[in-house]
């Protein structure tokens, strides 16, 4: 999972006999710090050695960098990447060598996704590529509506964290088969009607994805396996999935998800969000000094304004009701109106308070 991010470190490749000794270990002094247990990511059957350990834990990073040091590693050298920590965790039989160890964080609500995910090999990557293609987003929570990245409002739409859900909606079969060598990973991964061999190859992914595959050996081989295999199906034959192809899916699949209610609703507090920044911000200081001033001054005295203003918990509470709607408004006028009199403009008497405007 972590890749090489410890390779400056020269840790060793150990057998899966080596692998299950050390988890034996690691798990018992895992119970030190906390009562849920580690989980061992799977791997392919074939594969016979491991140059990193993936481990996931419902925990967090604090925990994690607490128990590392319990068993000899050195936190200053630990890998962070969101939720995954590389560690360097010592060879209890051999504390002159070190092994790297990816503890792969998440919640307790997020556990059975997160297992889920990583299935065996490449299994959540290799997934996610096949729902990339049709507008969709399959990771550690399960499998979301891709949000249009191109509009500010916009964000993913969570679908189901339910495993069997996903397998159907994705077009496979309800039962995963043994992992036992890539080739019948592979296969799997194919086998849905919405996968397609282009969808893998490095024309069919953006530039991110292309420098991780490159030090990814096993998405090389996977690539070099379809060239073998399908020769005539490498090159992409249309366009991904739209965002609206992707909602009409997703009305049909997930019903009850009401996405076209969802994306309304995101609109509407991005919007409501923007009015009650203005409110208590550039509006302030139009509504005191009025209009034909220097856009840049009048973003200088949003800015020193704002350590005049409650913060901003208390401002969200007094916004949602009508009497603290309008004793917020009136604080930030008189907010503008001192940062204006530093600098020893006029101003002047403001509007009307605005109506109320209740949140969505």
């Amino acid at each position: 999972m972590g890749g090489n991010a410890l390779k400056h470190l020269h840790p060793v490749r150990l057998t899966s006999a080596e692998v299950i000794d050390l988890v034996h270990h690691l798990h018992r002094n895992w119970q030190l710090v906390d009562p849920r247990p580690l989980y061992l990511v799977p791997w392919v059957a074939e594969k016979q050695d491991h140059g990193d350990i993936d481990l996931i834990c419902e925990s967090d990073a604090p925990t994690v960098e607490r128990f590392s040091g319990m068993v000899g590693a050195e936190r200053a050298a630990i890998s962070r990447n969101d939720k995954v920590l590389s560690v360097p965790v010592p060879l209890p039989w051999d504390n002159g060598r070190i092994v790297q160890v990816d503890f792969i964080c998440c919640s307790s609500d997020e556990a059975t996704a997160t297992r889920f995910f990583y299935a065996g090999g490449d299994f959540g990557m290799l997934l996610g590529r096949v729902a990339a293609w049709h507008g969709l987003v399959f990771g550690m929570d399960g499998l979301r509506y891709r949000a249009e990245r191109d509009v500010a409002w916009a964000a993913d739409v969570h679908l189901t964290a339910d495993p069997a859900e996903v397998l159907a909606a994705l077009g496979y079969p309800a039962v995963l088969p043994w992992f036992d060598t890539y080739d019948t990973l592979w296969r799997f991964v194919l086998s849905s009607p919405l996968a397609e061999p282009w969808m893998f190859m490095p024309e069919a992914t953006n530039h991110e994805n292309r420098s991780r595959d490159k030090q990814r050996r096993k998405v090389g081989d996977f690539q070099s396996w379809l060239s073998e295999n399908f020769p005539d199906r490498l090159a992409p034959p249309a366009p991904r999935r739209t965002p609206a192809e992707a909602r009409d899916w997703v009305r049909t699949r997930f019903p009850t998800i009401g996405i076209d209610e969802n994306l309304r609703l995101q609109e509407a507090r991005f919007l409501y969000a923007k009015l009650r920044t203005r409110l208590l911000g550039i509006g302030a200081v139009e509504d005191v000094l009025g209009s034909g001033h220097p856009p840049e001054l009048m973003g200088e005295l949003v800015r020193e304004m704002q350590p005049l203003l409650p913060g901003k918990a208390e401002r969200e509470t007094a916004l949602a009701d009508p009497s603290g709607w309008d004793r917020m408004i009136t604080v930030a006028r008189q907010a503008a109106v001192a940062v204006a009199a530093k600098r020893g403009l006029t101003v002047c008497q403001p509007p009307p308070l605005p109506a109320f405007v209740p949140g969505p």
